[in-house]
């Protein structure tokens, strides 16, 4: 029998849902994560809005944490980590996408 649970009560959560959950178990798992930060300044796809979402939202993107966000997934700006988070979600165990 399958019951719902409020979010309170629900102790089990998709860690992907929760963007500081997100965020912490990037930045301790992968080296150099904080450094995207600054990368937003010289990407030539983000910089853009990152400067425009300073204070407020547009266009469903905004900053959390100086990261940038579209809607609930975070933007990576072109870089060696980038790679990575494409290579492993593909061919990895990350997502299960399984090279598709």
């Amino acid at each position: 029998m399958i019951k719902h649970k409020k979010e309170k009560g629900n102790i089990v959560v998709d860690a992907l849902s929760r963007r500081h959950a997100l965020l912490s178990t990037l930045e301790t798992k992968i080296f150099g994560f904080e450094t995207l930060r600054e990368m937003y300044l010289h990407d030539a796809e983000f910089f853009e809005m990152h400067t425009a979402c300073e204070k407020v939202s547009q266009n469903g993107y905004y900053r959390h944490n100086d990261y940038l966000f579209k809607e609930k997934r975070l933007c990576v700006p072109k870089c060696s980590i980038r790679d990575l988070l494409v290579r492993e979600t593909h061919k990895g165990s990350l997502m299960g996408h399984f090279g598709e």
